[in-house]
């Protein structure tokens, strides 16, 4: 794996291919990031200066660099270890507001529509109109995408978003997490463009038929080393919001309204900052405000193993962000999982690449979700009479 350095058009000039480790990392919602160590010399101090702009040949995203650490490791030689950002951290460095004239009559930037287009026509205002001022203009912006759209249907209804005075990457962050989108910024090799993309994955599991599943399984040699994460401590189910002029329960989704016992989770949300008068706009408001905290706390499963060198499954090609794929393990159980993250590592134990699945949809063996767990696909009956509820 190599890392290149651009010039100041986004084109590859310089190679570096000897170093000691190098880690790159991209993310399906938020900038990804590297971390190069290699030895100390004048030719790298001289080559990746902070802010010069690096990419690999696995990936269309691109790298900043931002920090260079020198020290000495444990063999006494003097290293330089150089971290940095996707640039998607560009978007921490725009307001995301509306023309500066209109912040002496409103504290909130007011948006209605799906949200997908609401995370496009915020970037567009800030970093492809210049709203604010012109010199936030996104160099080599690029209208459009280069990535095939995923099969993974965006939120089709609109809502109404009240976003605080912040910085863009925020913004866009606070709605692709609660709508479950995913945001980036690609480079289109050396042609000089750049392209903000808001998408989702595709369907990858095997209860489909569009695209070759993808199934992740110690059994089936796809994962190894596989490192396992499962925390209810932040999950709520129901939020109660509470705003100046009324309340509201709000359910997470998939969430019934007669949850209650052990099984009730109240997050208590504090919105005095919504002052609209009693009424459906209040409401709204505050659905909105409850379903957005209540995105902030999800249950949180998340995996990550090695993909095996000789795995069938190539990142790019089989999978990419923001999939759901399966993870089965030896008891049965099925989780339909997120790609939210894929890391490369180049070290002198070799190259190889990493996937992080989150969770998005727990299947239990025996419900109407799942085939049963003591049944394989070929003894499913091949006839049209067959209905689901002949499973069991």
């Amino acid at each position: 794996m190599d890392l290149y350095v651009l010039d100041s058009q986004l084109r590859r000039t310089e190679i570096v291919d000897v170093y000691k480790s190098l880690i790159w990392t991209e993310r399906y919602s938020e900038y990804g990031d590297f971390e190069l160590v290699v030895h100390d010399s004048p030719t790298i101090r001289n080559l990746l200066v902070p802010d010069t702009k690096v990419v690999i040949l696995e990936s269309d995203r691109v790298m900043v660099v931002e920090t260079i650490e020198g020290h000495e490791d444990d063999e006494g030689n003097d290293t330089v270890t150089i971290t940095g950002r996707s640039l998607e951290l560009l978007l921490e460095q725009r307001a995301a507001m509306p023309a500066m004239a209109s912040l002496t009559t409103r504290s909130k930037w007011e948006v209605t529509g799906v949200p997908g287009v609401i995370a496009r026509n915020i970037f567009k205002d800030v970093c492809v109109d210049g709203d604010l001022d012109s010199g936030d203009i996104l160099p080599y912006y690029h209208t459009g995408t280069i990535t095939p759209a995923g099969n993974i249907p965006e939120p089709s209804e609109s809502v109404t978003l009240a976003l605080d005075p912040a910085d863009l990457y925020t913004s866009e962050k606070k709605i692709c997490d609660t709508y479950r989108l995913g945001f980036r910024i690609v480079r289109n090799a050396d042609l000089s463009e750049l392209y903000f993309e808001v998408y989702t994955g595709n369907d990858r599991t095997s209860g489909q038929a569009l695209k070759s599943p993808v199934i992740f399984s110690k059994a089936l040699d796809s994962l190894s080393n596989i490192t396992e994460l499962t925390s209810l401590a932040a999950y709520k189910n129901v939020a109660y919001v509470f705003a100046k002029n009324g309340s509201l329960k709000v359910y997470a989704d998939n969430v019934d309204e007669s949850v209650s016992g052990f099984d009730r989770r109240v997050l208590i949300v504090n919105a005095n900052d919504i002052e609209l008068p009693a009424g459906a706009a209040l409401n709204a408001a505050m659905l909105q405000r409850g379903k957005e905290e209540l995105a902030n706390n999800r249950v949180a499963i998340a995996f990550d193993g090695e993909i095996p060198q000789n795995s069938s499954y190539v990142y790019g090609r089989d999978y990419g962000l923001g999939d759901l794929v399966e993870l089965r393990d030896t008891t049965g159980k099925i989780n339909t999982m997120r790609v939210t993250e894929q890391i490369f590592i180049s070290d002198k134990e070799g190259v190889r690449s990493y996937p992080t699945l989150t969770f998005d949809l727990l299947i239990t063996p025996g419900t109407w979700l799942a085939w049963p767990a003591v049944q394989t696909w070929r003894e499913v009956p091949d006839d049209t009479s067959h209905e689901w509820a002949d499973l069991n």
